[in-house]
């Protein structure tokens, strides 16, 4: 069990694009595979204030459990046999939010996930505002603060539920507007695999034939030459992207990702790339020379663009920025490292902690899974790591600047 007293002195600020509709073509899916491997995912945190990474935040992708008893947190995946399931819980006890403007006894979160099927549900035992008992609400119910803000309890957005969030709209003593505080946060997904079919029966062996005598090799025709051994025929370049020149690691700083490529996602289907998580504020650049497109401002993704790699012709895709870099527009030709935007959690990332939802598509066609080229680029730099800075010396690009949107295309 996890005990906060929140003393919360400062918040983000939230920066809004405008909202633009979206008609996003996709490509004839493709042949499913004979065997596709199950997936899993869980995450979870006691406290998000905006103030750095959520406290006791603990997260697993496919299988193993790990936990954070001092914070009350822990989560769960597996995928043995096939089958996907994942579970995360969060508890916080003794709650005090802006002061004591909410309280609580105990506020708690719990997803569950197995195959298709999820569940999500939540306590919170005793809530008062200013000091007024509002009871132990069991369903989703917003409240006023006193005129000072907005609070939300066991808030479920599809993607993980938050027992408590609360919002200042205006000055709270020393809490200034546009503070957010999140209690107790639990998100699982999966989805089960299919096991490939059994072999083939082995055909009886036929009888082995009888030696025969072995005839003398004839001599070869003068002027006929033997016949060529055929050449091996290179693979597709678009089967595998180039990792050894001219990419850099798209997030500029202090990170962490795994590979979450497939895991189950209610509002998109499944996971079509890796989240890199970092530090909200924290630069994202261009992973190659290049030329920006579709940047603009969807309900899904938030603040996100497209690179399109001048060499190989394959695009890379970022999700969820808290703003962009002063310069990013469509049509921009970027250099690789050039800084491109800032890690948020825009979009239906918001209950999450700030992340880049990064894809990869050869060729601008279907993605595929990021991580093994993030990890090449990670392991093999080649671009010197301050590309991004001006040569005399200032940082180009600030987060928090307020950037007009003019984009009315696709996702």
């Amino acid at each position: 069990m996890y005990t906060v007293r929140i003393q919360f002195q400062g918040a983000g600020v939230l920066l809004a694009a405008a909202l633009t509709t979206a008609a996003v073509a996709s490509a004839d899916d493709q042949p499913a595979a004979a065997a596709r491997a199950a997936t899993a995912q869980a995450s979870a945190y006691a406290l998000n204030d905006g103030d750095g990474s959520p406290s006791g935040y603990v997260s697993v992708s496919r299988e193993g459990s790990r936990a954070n008893s001092r914070r009350g947190t822990s989560v769960r995946a597996s995928t043995a046999n096939y089958k996907g399931s994942a579970s995360a819980s969060a508890r916080v006890s003794d709650v005090a939010i802006f002061g004591d403007l909410v309280t609580a006894d105990v506020a708690s979160a719990h997803a569950g996930a197995s195959g298709s099927i999820s569940d999500e549900s939540g306590r919170v035992k005793n809530l008062a505002i200013a000091g007024a008992a509002k009871g132990s609400p069991a369903s989703r119910t917003v409240y006023d603060l006193n005129g000072y803000g907005t609070l939300v309890v066991l808030d479920d957005t599809g993607r993980g539920i938050v027992a408590l969030k609360a919002k200042l709209t205006k000055p709270y003593g020393s809490y200034p507007a546009g503070s957010v505080v999140k209690v107790a946060y639990a998100s699982a997904a999966a989805s089960d695999g299919t096991a490939p079919p059994p072999p083939p029966k082995p055909k009886p062996p036929k009888p082995t034939p009888k030696p025969s005598k072995p005839r003398p090799a004839k001599p070869a025709s003068p002027g006929k030459t033997q016949p060529k051994k055929a050449k091996r025929r290179k693979p597709s370049r678009t089967k595998v992207l180039l990792t050894s020149k001219g990419f850099v690691f798209p997030v500029y700083g202090k990170h962490t990702y795994s590979d979450d490529w497939g895991a189950a996602r209610a509002d998109t289907g499944i996971h079509q790339g890796n989240d890199i998580f970092a530090t909200a504020g924290t630069p994202l650049v261009a992973v190659c020379d290049g030329t920006l497109n579709r940047v603009g401002t969807l309900p899904i993704s938030g603040n996100r663009l497209w690179v399109k790699c001048d060499r190989t012709g394959d695009s890379f895709f970022y999700a969820h920025l808290s703003a962009f870099a002063t310069d990013t527009r469509n049509k921009l030709h970027v250099k690789a490292g050039q800084v491109l935007g800032f890690v948020g959690s825009t979009g239906d990332a918001e209950q999450t902690p700030p992340h880049c939802h990064f894809e990869v598509h050869p060729g601008d066609g279907d993605a595929v899974d990021p991580y093994p080229f993030l990890k090449a680029w990670e392991s093999h730099r080649d671009v010197p790591a301050a590309a991004w800075v001006r040569e005399n010396g200032q940082v180009g690009r600030q987060p928090g600047t307020l950037v007009v949107v003019k984009d009315y295309l696709s996702r």
